[in-house]
């Protein structure tokens, strides 16, 4: 599952979504929460990754 955010284009409301990235794929048109418009777009922002470092501290699992 993939958090993806979104605004309207019909009302300007930023939203998030949270889908599988099957649904992503398959052309998933979300419904605005606010005015129910299928006129999102997709708002691009970056990612955080959290990896193991050298020493063995951080995130593990």
């Amino acid at each position: 599952m993939a958090i993806y955010e979104y605004v309207c284009s019909a009302c300007r409301k930023p939203f998030e979504l949270t889908v599988s990235m099957a649904e992503y794929a398959r052309g998933l048109k979300p419904a605005c929460p606010r005015c129910k418009a299928r006129k999102a777009i997709r708002r691009f922002t970056s990612v955080n990754v959290k990896t193991r470092s050298k020493t063995g501290s951080g995130w593990s699992g």
